[in-house]
C-alpha cells in the first residue's frame, strides 16, 4: 500500500517556487508546527489509548470496526483532495497555490488506494458517521474561507497523527499480528507533514499562533472522535 503521508515527491518540486522544500534543515523543534503539536499532546495520547489501537497492537481488533474506519477515511480523503483545490483557487499568494495544488495531486495519488483496494469510487460512495461528516466540513470551512496558512495548520493533525501512532506502537505489535502492516504502513518518517511544518514556517509572520492553535487543537479532538467512534466507545478513554 502507498504509505498514508501525502509527501510531495523531490521531481515534482524541482524547478518550482518550492524547490527550497527539498533541502530545508529547520529542526522541527523549533517550529510553530512543534509548539501546535506538543500543545495538543494530551489528546494524541488519548488516541493512541483507545480501544481502536489497543486492538491494533493486540491484535483483537473486530475487523467491522477496521474496515468502517477505512471507509470512513476514504470519505475523509477524498474531501481532503478537495480541500487543497479549493486551497490552491484561493491561495493568498504563489507559495501556497503551488503547494496546495501539489498537495491535492498526492491526495489524488493516494486515493487510489480506496478505488483499487476498498472499490471506493467516491465521496458519494460513502456515508459518513457524524465525527467524519463534522470533521470534513470543518476542514472544507478552513480551506474556503480563512488565509492559506491555516488550511495546513487544520490538515496537519491527520498527516502526522497516524505516523506517531504507527511509531509508538511499532516496538509493541507482534510481527505475527494480524494488523502488523497497519503499523508497517504507517511508520517511519512523517514525510508530508514536514513539509507542510517547512511551509508553515516559512510563512510564520502571516499567522495568528493563537488562532492556529484553536483550529489544530479542534482538529485533533476531531480525530480522537472518530478513533473513538470506530470502536463504538462513547467519550470513554480506557487504560491498561
Amino acid at each position: 500500500m502507498l504509505k498514508r503521508d501525502f509527501f510531495i515527491p523531490h521531481d515534482k518540486l524541482r524547478g518550482t517556487r518550492l524547490e527550497w522544500l527539498i533541502t530545508d534543515d529547520t529542526p522541527i523543534e523549533s517550529t510553530l508546527f512543534f509548539n501546535l503539536w506538543t500543545s495538543c499532546m494530551g489528546i494524541a495520547v488519548k488516541v493512541l489509548k483507545t480501544n481502536y489501537f489497543k486492538g491494533i497492537v493486540n491484535g483483537d481488533l473486530d475487523p467491522n470496526n477496521y474496515g468502517q474506519l477505512m471507509v470512513q477515511d476514504a470519505y475523509y480523503c477524498f474531501n481532503g483532495q478537495n480541500d487543497y483545490v479549493t486551497g490552491a483557487t484561493c491561495a493568498d499568494n504563489d507559495d501556497w497555490k503551488v503547494f496546495y495544488n501539489q498537495k491535492a495531486d498526492s491526495y489524488a495519488e493516494y486515493n487510489k488506494t480506496y478505488h483499487d483496494d476498498w472499490h471506493i469510487h467516491d465521496i458519494e460512495s460513502v456515508t459518513p458517521g457524524d465525527s467524519i461528516k463534522e470533521y470534513a466540513q470543518y476542514e472544507a470551512y478552513v480551506a474556503g474561507s480563512l488565509d492559506s496558512p491555516y488550511l495546513s495548520v487544520v490538515m496537519l493533525p491527520c498527516e502526522y497523527l497516524w505516523n506517531w501512532v504507527a511509531n509508538i506502537i511499532d516496538g509493541y505489535t507482534p510481527e505475527d499480528s494480524i494488523y502488523r502492516f497497519w503499523v508497517d504502513w504507517n511508520k517511519g518518517e512523517p514525510n508530508g507533514a514536514i513539509q507542510m511544518a517547512q511551509m508553515l514556517e516559512k510563512h510564520r509572520s502571516e499567522i495568528d499562533e493563537k488562532k492556529a492553535m484553536d483550529i489544530f487543537r479542534k482538529a485533533m479532538e476531531y480525530e480522537l472522535k472518530v478513533f473513538t467512534d470506530a470502536c463504538q466507545q462513547t467519550n470513554q478513554i480506557l487504560t491498561k
